[in-house]
């Protein structure tokens, strides 16, 4: 069966040049599976990490002429174009011609954020957090991306120092109030556009409404992970090491950071538990 040209299909496209170039992240997180992806090129950008949220930044670009930016051109169904964006929030959308590696060019859609934007979260000398370069560069390794992009874009920036321990006031919090699986239900149920969601047994409320709807969004979580496959993420015995580092650290900072979520209390023992209610402080 012939594969379309870009050009030959009504669904639109659209051009990821952060984490979106890991598919397992599409379709892991965000739930969203591209049509099609490959690799392609947007001329007269150049990547940064210039939009932040506590201290960490991701994925922007700036226009810089004669620098181009590389990442993954995907065609996407329209279903899956209005659910991607609801992650996308803060950015500004604009149209911009991407040339594929190989085939003609064609429009696609572009996330920016400016400083006018975005004046208290824009630092043009932002830095990412290690993990999120990971994703970056896993996404591009497999995607195909040019090696040297690679290698002279993405595998020299350094990488924010992280907090990796919780407060003790956070921890206090932690264990404050014990929550059933029922009660997290009811809560999410009156507070739609903020809701009570589980991460690692630590009960959060969102800041605005997130387009997951489960309500332990740990596996959803842990399926963004460079390493994340449907084996190792099938349950929590499963988890490998790094995988559970993962979720100590990195998935702190992006949801409690990143989401704004404050924490509420911890789930009931006995479900999802396999890092234990005890421990955050010598784990976070």
């Amino acid at each position: 069966r012939k594969r379309k040209t870009p050009m030959s299909t009504p669904n639109p496209f659209y051009f990821g040049y952060g984490s979106n170039m890991l598919k397992a992240n599409l379709v892991g997180l965000k739930r969203v599976e591209p049509v099609n992806m490959i690799p392609g090129v947007l001329k007269g950008y150049e990547l940064d990490f210039s939009y932040t949220s506590n201290g960490l930044g991701t994925g922007n670009i700036t226009a810089k002429e004669d620098s181009e930016v590389h990442g993954a051109l995907i065609e996407i169904t329209p279903d899956g174009w209005e659910k991607l964006k609801q992650f996308e929030a803060g950015y500004k959308e604009l149209r911009k011609i991407i040339t594929p590696y190989k085939g003609e060019p064609v429009e696609a859609s572009v996330f920016i954020v400016t400083q006018e934007d975005a004046p208290g979260r824009y630092d043009k000398d932002g830095q990412p957090s290690a993990n999120y370069l990971k994703i970056l560069i896993k996404g591009a390794e497999e995607l195909n991306v040019d090696a040297i992009y690679v290698d002279e874009k993405l595998r020299t920036v350094k990488p924010a120092k992280q907090r990796t321990k919780l407060t003790p006031e956070e921890a206090e919090t932690v264990h404050s109030t014990t929550y059933s699986i029922d009660e997290v239900k009811a809560l999410t149920d009156t507070s739609e556009d903020t809701p009570v969601k589980v991460v690692r047994g630590i009960v959060v409320q969102c800041s605005r409404k997130l387009p997951v709807p489960m309500l332990d969004i740990t596996h959803v979580m842990a399926n963004r992970w460079v390493h994340a496959t449907p084996e190792n993420t099938a349950s929590p015995d499963q988890y490998p090491p790094e995988l559970v580092e993962y979720l100590q650290v990195a998935l702190y900072d992006e949801l409690f950071h990143r989401f704004g979520m404050d924490i509420l209390g911890k789930l009931a023992t006995g479900h999802d538990d396999f890092l234990g209610y005890d421990d955050y402080p010598e784990h976070l």
